[in-house]
């Protein structure tokens, strides 16, 4: 299944929508983005998750470091229509509280 990205930009505001599996080679992209509308002036970051098919634990990695990084400039990144299947990896790999979904 290809992978897409939606992104809305309103600063201080950022939508990203996510579509498709969502691994490391795609998270990769999806830090891009996210560093994209970082230097556009977006300081909270949504991440909508609600079309992933796929979600492992190397992604949610990457994406946790990316929250991190975010936080760490007074930055916010929450996960939106996150499915069960996607806060069930979350959750395996101890990161459902990281992303909000304890």
């Amino acid at each position: 299944m290809e992978f897409t990205l939606n992104v809305m930009v309103d600063p201080p505001t950022a939508r990203v929508v996510a579509h498709g599996e969502l691994d490391i080679f795609t998270a990769r992209e999806v830090v891009d983005r996210l560093q994209d509308v970082v230097r556009s002036g977006c300081s909270a970051v949504l991440l909508d998750v609600s079309g992933v098919t796929f979600v492992d634990a190397s992604a949610l990695g990457v994406l946790d470091r990316a929250r991190a990084l975010l936080a760490a400039d007074h930055g916010s990144l929450g996960m939106v229509g996150a499915p069960a299947s996607f806060r069930r990896t979350c959750a395996l790999a101890g990161l459902a509280p990281a992303f909000g979904m304890s």
